[in-house]
């Protein structure tokens, strides 16, 4: 017996280690898995506050940036004014002087000091006259701060300002020298602002605006201005360079951290209730473990541990499915109470529809049907819905009642892997897969929800249509996975720039959609779409290292302002956006009535453009060239023309930039290559011989892979040398990636085809580019051309240019002459070739081969005028 209790006690001890080995790995099994819970959920809403932060205190500091920026330039405007007072002489004496300066620096605090300079540098007036005695007859010449200032305002004409100074008056501050010119362009003297930095900044930075934002200006190590708020992590800084004429100062925000907890959770809590977790869930687990429990116990509970949700029962009638009885559960679970039954039947406790598709009554009646045939028990997957809105996917089983015969049984038991496919289901229908944001179907009902609201609290609401403009072309460039990359950037910077309760969608690949709820007034729709725009256009840096910038247009439309019907709405805001897309910056754009007729006629448009393509409506005609010395034809210029519905000949600025975004530039282009090519042919068939052609090329088709291919196909097809196609790339083109352009340039030379630069100095063409693209011929933009008619002889930048572009050994050609004054004045700057309707107006397929003629017969003959008024202004 001894020896039984002895074995007994032995066996118990065994079990107790075993059970406290056991309790202690699973306790340090409990508190790792919360402890790592805890850390992930800390560093993510860690993660967000910073994001939301440096959000924050980026459109701050670009904001300040715009504000300082527009105070300094009207401050210094102001002064420029000022000096335009002066342009029929200098002042008669100091009083004529300080009678207009003294008023002047009244109205505006931050100028400290406003003095008359001569043009040798010598102070002559001051104002205000009282401490500033000293200043009058200084020499400027040699002093080492305001003399190179002078010299340069001098030497270009305009205001010039110092570095930042200590000023006499106290306090940091800069001087500015604005030139006086006479109405004959003569330096009558320079008018000498002291500005106060202080009292100019704090006129303009509004404290509400920035309150508990730390927010500091300097010019490098220098604090001119600071506005100390309760943000001071450095980590946390957003800097904004500011070019204040010629010099960089510097705006540096540090956002208030409680900005943050104000739409996200503390991360500090998730700590304090993690560790309370671990703590708490560990000592349990422990406990559990390192109970002994008795056999008999173990095994009831391994035999009923197979349900964890108790099933939901309840009873219907026969005829029509209304609610008799139900447990207490599964009152509970619906939130009904027993005088509630009489009025609610069974499908009304589950969504419109189930996940087969049919109707939830339908559904119902054909199982009451089923039953009252005679069917003993029905057994399907049927969806609920849970007091909170919860749907519930749970297998049906439904019996005749044995205690009423006039009702039916009903047990539902939830089935767990059903529920998650269905609510996988459920989200992917209404939400994007790749940004999670919500999509076309979850938006329209989100939207009916907040015109219900809008209308019932009489609020104002706005819906945002934001479009990506160029991100076909981010695509096309960088390719798929940098493109959806750039789209999930994107969409968390539109979620950092709405509020929490505003929704935020993605319809299509480049286009999102917002809805602004509980608005007081238009502007905070304004203020909305600037933070949009402000946000997209910020440049991404992809993993690779490169740097994409994008544009943008937002429309704008209001509740009830623009609309009351949710469809309607969303559509006036899509109207909006194609106004703006207008722009050639990123915008936004409110809605007005009257741009519903101009959709209408944007749509009309695409409808007879696409049916122009299917039908070849389109025309060629070709804008000679010629050499200036002995007017011999050098070649031709191909002109797209459009025959719309009404017969009326339409030129390419009416329609193709509708043509290039609804992707019908790719066909056009195809077909224009192939008419020039038959007519090349048609031309050497005759007799003649084929001069070169020149092609326009779109920003899409210059940097299509397939352009070259299609020419050098074509040209083999009907025989043609490469040669004889000439493309034409607007220096706007070119220089928008010129990197990118001078690949694809080089790979034009290769084939053989002739490239020319269009619109050369119409805009901000780099002489390195310039020298490194292969081109053969440089058009000068006619901006250039009118520019050098309007100057005097020595003052023309026509001849400069010319020679620069002969220097490169490039042919130069003037477009756009149109009088005997302009030709002569090409001919004495040298220009190699020239068009314009003075030599001959563009000519259709006949008029070129009679053309051809006379040039065969005669180069020295003048080529035929075939005057077109009408088309003078559109190629």
């Amino acid at each position: 017996m001894e020896e039984e209790n002895k074995q007994a006690d032995e066996n118990t001890s065994t079990q107790t280690t075993r059970l406290k080995k056991r309790a202690l790995v699973a306790g340090f099994l409990t508190a790792l898995f919360f402890a790592s819970v805890t850390f992930f959920f800390w560093q993510t809403f860690e993660n967000n506050r910073r994001t939301i932060l440096l959000s924050a205190a980026q459109i701050t500091a670009n904001a300040v940036a715009q504000q300082v920026n527009q105070i300094v330039t009207s401050n210094l405007a102001v002064l420029e004014s000022f000096a335009d007072n002066w342009q029929d002489g200098a002042p008669e004496d100091e009083r004529a002087y300080l009678s207009i300066a003294t008023p002047l620096q009244s109205r505006f605090p931050a100028l400290q000091a406003i003095n008359w300079i001569s043009p040798n540098y010598i102070i002559l007036y001051v104002a205000p006259i009282k401490g500033n005695v000293p200043a009058i007859g200084a020499d400027l010449k040699r002093h080492p701060v305001a003399g190179p200032v002078l010299d340069i305002a001098l030497d270009q004409r305009r205001t010039q300002i110092t570095p930042t100074l200590e000023l006499l008056q106290g306090g940091r501050g800069f001087a500015a020298y604005s030139p006086v010119l006479g109405r004959d362009g003569e330096i009558i003297g320079v008018i000498n602002g002291a500005f106060r930095i202080r009292s100019m900044l704090a006129a303009v930075i509004n404290t509400e605006q920035v309150e508990d934002y730390t927010v500091r200006v300097r010019e490098g190590d220098t604090v001119l201005f600071e506005i100390r708020g309760e943000g001071d992590n450095e980590l946390l800084q957003r800097t904004v360079p500011v070019e204040i004429v010629g010099r960089q100062w510097l705006v540096d925000v540090i956002a208030d951290p409680k900005l943050a907890t104000q739409s996200t959770i503390n991360p500090e809590l998730i700590l304090v209730f993690g560790g309370t977790a671990t703590v708490i869930f560990t000592v349990l687990i422990f406990m559990l473990c390192n109970r002994q429990r008795p056999a008999g116990r173990r095994t009831m509970h391994h035999i009923n541990a197979g349900d964890d949700i108790n099933d939901l029962a309840l009873s219907i009638t026969k005829l029509d499915g209304h609610l008799k009885s139900m447990s207490p559960e599964t009152a509970e679970f619906f939130d009904l109470r027993e005088e509630d039954y009489g009025f609610i039947r069974f499908y009304n406790l589950a969504p419109e529809f189930q996940s087969d598709g049919t109707a939830s009554r339908r559904s119902q009646e054909k199982m009451l049907l089923a039953i009252n045939r005679g069917d003993e028990e029905l057994r399907r997957e049927w969806i609920v819905r849970s007091a909170e809105g919860v749907h519930v996917v749970c297998n049906l089983s439904m019996k005749p009642s044995t205690t009423n015969a006039d009702c039916v049984d009903i047990t539902l038991h939830h089935n767990p892997a059903a529920n998650a496919s269905v609510n996988r289901l459920r989200y992917l229908a209404t939400h994007d897969p790749l940004t999670g944001l919500p999509n076309h179907a979850l938006f329209e009902d989100r939207l009916n929800q907040a015109v219900a609201h809008a209308k019932r609290y009489e609020k104002l609401l706005s819906v945002l249509v934001v479009d990506i403009d160029n991100f076909r072309a981010i695509n096309d460039r960088f390719g798929a996975d940098i493109g959806d990359e750039t789209l999930r950037t994107i969409s968390g910077r539109l979620r950092a720039t709405v509020r929490e309760k505003d929704t935020c969608a993605r319809f299509s690949g480049d286009m999102f959609a917002i809805i602004a709820t509980d608005l007081s007034e238009a502007e905070g729709a304004a203020l909305v779409a600037e933070r949009v725009v402000e946000a997209m256009s910020q440049p991404i840096q992809t993993a690779t290292g490169d740097e994409i910038r994008l544009h943008v247009s937002v429309g704008v439309a209001l509740y009830p302002n623009d609309a009351r019907a949710p469809s309607q709405l969303l559509a006036n805001a899509d109207a909006a956006m194609y106004r703006a897309q207008k722009s050639a910056e990123s915008s936004y754009c409110f809605f007005v009535e009257t741009m519903n007729n101009v959709m209408h006629a944007r749509l009309s448009m695409e409808t007879q453009l696409r049916r122009a393509v299917d039908e070849k409506r389109f025309v060629l005609e070709y804008q000679p060239r010629y050499r200036t010395s002995d007017r011999s034809l050098t070649g031709f210029e191909a002109l797209l023309r459009w025959i719309d519905d009404s017969g009326k000949r339409r030129l390419p600025p009416d329609f193709i930039a509708v043509a290039d975004r609804t992707g019908l530039l790719s066909p056009l282009g195809q077909w224009i290559i192939e008419t020039v090519c038959k007519q090349l042919s048609d031309w050497r068939a005759q007799g003649y011989v084929p001069v070169p052609i020149a092609l326009n090329v779109s920003s899409r088709q210059f940097i299509q892979a397939d352009l070259i291919k299609n020419i050098m196909d074509l040209t083999t097809e009907h025989e043609i040398d490469a040669a004889m196609i000439e493309i034409e790339v607007s220096e706007d083109i070119a220089m928008r990636e010129p990197e990118r352009a001078l690949g694809q340039f080089y790979r034009f030379a290769e084939a053989g085809i002739g490239l020319t630069l269009d619109h050369f100095a119409a805009g901000n063409t780099s002489l390195r580019y310039l020298k490194r693209f292969p081109v053969q011929r440089i058009k000068l933009s006619k901006s250039l051309f009118n520019l050098s008619l309007d100057e005097q002889p020595e003052n023309s930048i026509l001849q400069p240019a010319i020679r620069l572009c002969k220097s490169l050994n490039r042919k130069v050609v003037a477009v756009g002459v149109e009088t005997e004054e302009q030709l002569a004045v090409l001919q004495a700057a040298d220009c190699d070739e020239m068009q314009g309707f003075l030599l001959s107006a563009p000519l259709d397929a006949q008029d070129t081969t009679e053309l051809l003629t006379r040039q065969k017969s005669s180069t020295r003959a003048q080529p035929k005028s075939k005057p077109k008024q009408d088309e003078q202004s559109g190629k």
